[in-house]
Parts: C-alpha cells; structure tokens; sequence
C-alpha cells in the first residue's frame, strides 16, 4: 500500500494550490471560461512531460484537457472539475466575490467549493507528480488526466455533452474524481464522509391547470389557479413513495455503525415503507435526515409559477414549473404516475421532460478502497459512506461510458463554520486552508495508492 511522503513539503504545496484557487477565483467565470483555461494552460506548460489541448465548442467557451503519462500498467485516471460559477447577488457579499481574498485562514470568492479548489488542488497535484516523474524517472502506473470543463452550472452543452459528442476518445478511464462528496458530518460520535457512488436523475415536470375565466369580483370553484394551487399542496405536504436502491441500503447501513441500539433501529427503520417517515422524523441530524428524504424518493420541488396577466380576471388556465429528481431505476412514465396520483385532480395536466436517469457505480472498487485508506490516515476514526448524490454533476456522463465517477472533494467540517455543501451557491462562499491542505494529502494519498 502507498503511504503519505512525509519527505514532501506540504506547507509549499498548500501554498501553491492556494496561489491557484486565488488566481481562478479572481477570473470571473460565470458564463465565461476562457481566461480561466488560458491561466491553467500556462500553468501546466511550466513541466515537461504534460500533454495539454483546448477543447473549444466555437462558442467562446473551451474546455482543457491535459495528460501526464505512465507507464500504461493500468487505464488513467480522470480528474475532473468545472470551471463555470452561477452568478452572485454581489450586496449580500461581504467581500469582492471576484477577489480572492484571505480573511482569518479563510479564501473568499464564488467557487471556492463550487469547485474550484477542486481544480486548483488537481492542477498541484499533477504538477507535483510531474516534477516526481521528472526527478526520479519513474511513472505512475497509470495517466493522469487532468479535464476543467465549461458550462456545467447550466446544462453542460458547450462541456461534457459536446466532449461526449466530439471528443469521447480523450475520456477512457477506469476511474474518475469529480465533486459531489468528500466532506464530512457527524453522526453522533462518528464521523462520516460521504463519497458519491451514485447520482439521482434529473426532469422538468409542468403542471397545467385549467379552469373557467371569469371575473375576479366572482370567485367560482373551478379557479385553475386555486385547482394549481391545490396540486402543489399535495406534492409538498409529503413525500413521494419510498424507492430503496443498494447505494442507499449501503449509505445507511454505515450510519447506523457504531451508533446505539436504539439509534440502529432509527436508521434501518427509515428503508421500510411502514416506519419511514415516522424513523425520519425522529431522527434528530437535520443533515442526515435532509439527505434521507431527498434519496429514498423521488422528489418534486416548485420553482416557477405562472398565471394571470391581469388583476381582476380570473384566468383559464395556470402554470408551475417544478424541479423533479428521479430515484436511479425510476422512469419519467413511473414517476408521471406517481405525481398524478398524488394531485389527484382531472383539472391538472402533468408533463415530464426527462433529462438524465441518474445512476449507480459500485463501491467495491479500488479507488473506494483508496479513499478510505487515505482518510482512515488522515482523519483517524473517521469512515467513508457511498452516497447518492442528490443533484446532478457532469458524473453523468461518464457512467454510460464504463467508467467509475467518485464525487468526493476532501472537507472537513469546521466548528463555527457552515458545512462546505452549504457554501456552495451561497453568500461569502469560502474555503480554509486547513481544508485545502487536508484535500491536498487526501487526493495525493488516494492517487499514489491508485497509481503504484
């Protein structure tokens, strides 16, 4: 088994990896990646022996892909990150989102865990095993294949689907490294890190109510917006029937190690139909019970709503918009029925646009194995759990492809901090060092142990 180099300085790659996530998180990327591949590319000539391409759409948005090689004992390994941020509401920031700034061994910006620290810690590291190869003239059993991608925040097609499309060859893996896990939470006295084997699909579901016009000094029962109002109700005031797939059979079984009788009883309550909501509702981990209920269903959520146009008139017919996510195994004709169903109402159409179907990888795998060497090393006491990934991240694109996505971003939690998921998105997003330096050796670990 590999083992951590504690010949390594460690400060100075902490330090390097931080004067990367500085200098990308001070290149506004919202829309607009180019700069940020322009930084990388320079970055990644510096060494010898790396292979690098621009992967460019023509839409002004490119892609980087770049290649260290080994010496071909075992298929590569993809380390992928995006580099597009969502935009920010720039008066709720306390600091210039864009600026990179370092406050109380904290680096601000949007995207410092969405996900550029992941990219900056990939680029040090395939630098440094550069310089390794460089030294000692020996390689990695395997490629490393460093890929920062566009457009992910939207729906990746200036990204992966044009890669997928236009240049699949550059992806043969057997394994890869992407967001969507890594970070860490507590449950009762143990701690767990969640490792992403698995990822929800994604659909677009439109209800469309319709009712009788009128005038709106007359309410009548057949509103189409109270009937959209109703079925929105019904959707939101309880969860859709349970699905339990083996990643999340899996996921709580490791959370009910090591905890009390009673607390094991909890968890393996929550997967049977007659308990669960009942189990959910008695557990008292917000966290854990949020991610529980958004796994074991599949899952409805209104985000737009359109009706009238004018005050005093009672419309036709209404609109919502809501964001589905399908449990992997469900379809878009099982979950329309299990919404119609549910709203029960002649009077609302329901529409399904599927977009993915989600999927599941095995957690019996090498790399999974490595991850938990690597934090059993650094974090001693602590565990990983494979975890279904309730959103949905450019993993998806590689698992109909044969290859092994992991989402797992090493974070520890921080006491009087927020938990790294909950930055993401979020105002005064930031990262620590600490968290940079631990993701660095937890990467560094993982890779080495791949790779030898």
């Amino acid at each position: 088994m590999a083992t951590l180099d504690h010949t390594l300085n460690w400060d100075a790659l902490t330090d390097e990896s931080v004067r990367h996530l500085q200098a990308l998180l001070r290149i506004d990327t919202t829309a607009q990646e180019g700069p940020a591949v322009q930084y990388l590319c320079e970055q990644l000539a510096i060494e010898a022996g790396i292979e690098i391409r621009i992967l460019e759409p023509g839409s002004g948005r490119p892609n980087l892909w770049a290649r260290l090689r080994g010496n071909g004992k075992q298929r590569p390994l993809l380390l992928l990150s995006h580099l597009d941020v969502v935009p920010v509401e720039r008066p709720y920031w306390s600091v210039d989102p864009f600026g990179g700034e370092i406050h109380d061994g904290y680096i601000y910006g949007r995207g410092a865990v969405d996900m550029k620290d992941m990219t900056a810690k990939q680029l040090t590291l395939l630098l440094h095993f550069a310089r390794q190869a460089q030294a000692t003239r020996k390689e990695l059993d395997r490629d490393l294949v460093l890929l920062a991608v566009a457009d992910e925040e939207c729906m990746s097609e200036f990204g992966m689907a044009w890669i997928i499309k236009h240049a699949p060859e550059l992806l043969e893996a057997e394994f890869a490294l992407n967001e969507g896990g890594g970070y860490a939470f507590q449950c009762g006295s143990q701690r767990v890190y969640v490792c992403e084997t698995a990822q929800k699909g994604s659909a677009q579901v439109t209800l469309r109510a319709v009712g009788k016009p009128g005038h709106g000094a007359f309410p009548h029962s057949e509103n189409a917006v109270a009937h959209l109002a109703r079925a929105i109700y019904r959707l939101s005031a309880a969860s859709l029937p349970l699905h339990v797939t083996p990643t999340v059979q899996r996921f709580v079984d490791k959370l009910a190690l090591n905890q009390p009788r009673s607390k094991q009883l909890l968890f393996r309550q929550t997967l049977h139909p007659l308990s669960s909501g009942m189990a959910l509702n008695m557990l008292s981990e917000d966290e854990i019970t949020h991610v529980l209920r958004a796994v074991l269903h599949n899952t409805v959520s209104p985000t737009l709503l359109r009706g009238g146009d004018t005050l005093n008139v009672i419309p036709s017919e209404a609109f919502a918009h809501l964001d589905g996510r399908i449990v992997p195994g469900q379809t878009a004709r099982s979950f329309l029925r299990e919404i119609q169903q549910r709203i029960a109402d002649p009077n609302v159409e329901v529409d399904v646009d599927l977009n993915s179907s989600g999927y599941e990888c095995p957690s019996d795998t090498s790399m999974f194995a490595a991850l938990e060497a690597a934090i059993a090393q650094h974090d001693p006491g602590a565990i990983v759990a494979p975890y279904m990934f309730p959103a949905v991240s450019d993993s998806r694109f590689l698992a109909p492809l044969g290859i092994i996505p992991y989402g797992f971003d090493p974070m520890m939690s921080e006491p009087g901090c927020p938990l790294p998921q909950q930055l993401a998105h979020n105002h005064d997003e930031r990262i620590s060092f600490a968290n940079m330096g631990f993701g660095l050796r937890v990467l560094h670990d993982t890779i080495l142990q791949l790779s030898r």
